[in-house]
């Protein structure tokens, strides 16, 4: 597959699921207070919340409710995903994430959640955020790593129309070795084991729909995560 291609049906297929990240994903209250905690975790670790910041494949916006809008510009292939962000008085452009429609050194933060397992070439997407970025400045970055528990809610979006042929699931060795050809990396945490796979894709399996007392489950999930994170022969 030449990457036009590639491109074409990256697009097309989150101009479609565009739908389902606004009317299904975002509003189930459970999966919402997944991907709102997720989002918080990642601006943890970034010390200059006040710098000007790219939202690297920001999809709908839902960062932009969780930070001022007057600093953070978001970048994403599709346009059904902007529109919804603009609704949202977001600042984006229409653009490739492999190829960045700034000028080199205009961020002081870069933020990408769940992007680069989209991306057809992930070296340059890589690339491309180091060009982007100030001399000194932060990214941070998050993405599924590759096990039973991951692989499976990704095969049934697969066949449900819902990721493209490019989107892959990586292990922890090959993520890191994109982006250490680039930055210096400070931290590399693991989240998401049972809360993930369970609470955060409603759109694709629901299984929560039939889980009673989903606020109390919810944290417990976490809570739950959290602890496990803290074994050393399940982070690979």
């Amino acid at each position: 597959m030449n990457r036009n291609n590639s491109r074409i049906t990256e697009t097309e297929i989150e101009n479609k699921v565009s739908e389902y990240y606004e009317n299904i994903r975002y509003k189930k209250s459970y999966s919402l207070f997944y991907h709102k905690w997720w989002i918080q975790k990642m601006l943890s670790y970034i010390d200059d919340k006040d710098g000007r910041m790219l939202d690297n494949g920001c999809g709908t916006g839902i960062l932009f409710e969780l930070l001022p809008k007057d600093n953070i510009f978001g970048v994403d292939i599709s346009e059904k995903m902007l529109v919804k962000a603009k609704a949202r008085n977001c600042k984006v452009v229409l653009g490739d994430s492999q190829i960045l429609p700034f000028r080199s050194g205009s961020f002081d933060v870069i933020f990408g959640r769940g992007l680069v397992h989209h991306l057809h070439n992930p070296t340059q997407g890589i690339a491309e955020m180091h060009r982007v970025l100030k001399r000194g400045g932060e990214i941070v970055l998050a993405d599924t790593n590759e096990s039973i528990l991951s692989k499976i809610p990704r095969i049934l979006a697969r066949k449900g129309g819902h990721f493209s042929k490019e989107h892959k699931n990586f292990n922890k060795f090959e993520y890191l070795k994109f982006i250490e050809e680039k930055f210096e990396i400070e931290k590399v945490l693991f989240f998401g084991y049972f809360a993930y796979p369970l609470m955060v894709l409603p759109d694709v399996i629901d299984i929560f729909r039939w889980v009673p007392f989903k606020k109390f489950l919810s944290r417990v999930l976490i809570k739950f995560d959290e602890l496990i994170s803290q074994i050393p022969l399940l982070n690979t």
